[in-house]
């Protein structure tokens, strides 16, 4: 044997080692089965291999593996149902229902955040509702103010002509005082006349009866 026959053959041992340390994995698909030839309609070697088994590569070639399982059958696999990361059917679907959560969660929170637009619109009319509220009643008050500020202006006046009638009433009643005093006084004097001339014709009464018996030749009474 020549120094390279012996090479080439030294080759393809450590090639065939690589190969056969090499392990794959039955991907998501449910049940997989390892077949004779590279053909699916070749006869099955082994049947029912689950999703995440195991197996030993032996050989690769055409888009096919011929592999080893775990029971120790050899054959042939297409390409497309092997995975070089271990994932089982379970996991699968543990990451379907995770992913259909997600999905409720994304509507769900989309569903939240259309509310809270919602809401939002709501509050903002509210606000706007307020301001309008807010500035009619700062108009009614304006208003108010300037009914008071007359109403002030108006007690303010009727104060002042309060004062004015009772002064005017303080000075008619002076007046009617004053007139009563005059007029008492007036009275007096003319019942002091009064009294007077009726004294006076009372004592001219009693002389001139006096006066009359009197005789003057014998000057005695008769």
């Amino acid at each position: 044997m020549s120094k390279k026959s012996i090479t080439c053959l030294l080759v393809g041992l450590l090639l065939s080692g690589v190969v056969q340390a090499t392990t794959v994995y039955v991907s998501d698909v449910q049940f997989v089965a390892i077949r004779q030839g590279q053909d699916n309609s070749s006869p099955a070697v082994e049947r029912g291999i689950k999703s995440g088994t195991p197996l030993q590569v032996l050989e690769k070639s055409n888009g096919y593996t011929k592999v080893k399982t775990p029971s120790g059958n050899v054959g042939w696999v297409a390409d497309y149902f092997l995975s070089d990361d271990q994932v089982t059917r379970e996991q699968v679907i543990q990451l379907q229902e995770q992913l259909t959560k997600l999905s409720q969660s994304k509507v769900d929170l989309n569903k939240q955040y259309d509310e809270s637009q919602q809401n939002v619109a709501a509050l903002t009319t509210q606000v706007s509702n307020l301001e309008k509220d807010k500035k009619q009643l700062t108009q009614q008050l304006a208003s108010m103010k300037t009914l008071t500020d007359k109403a002030k202006t108006i007690v303010e006046k009727n104060d002042n002509v309060t004062y004015q009638i009772d002064t005017l009433k303080q000075q008619l009643a002076a007046a009617k005082a004053q007139a009563n005093n005059k007029s008492d006084s007036t009275q007096q004097k003319w019942f002091a006349i009064g009294v007077g001339t009726l004294l006076g014709g009372v004592l001219i009464g009693v002389l001139i009866p006096l006066t009359r018996r009197k005789k003057p030749s014998s000057g005695t009474w008769v």
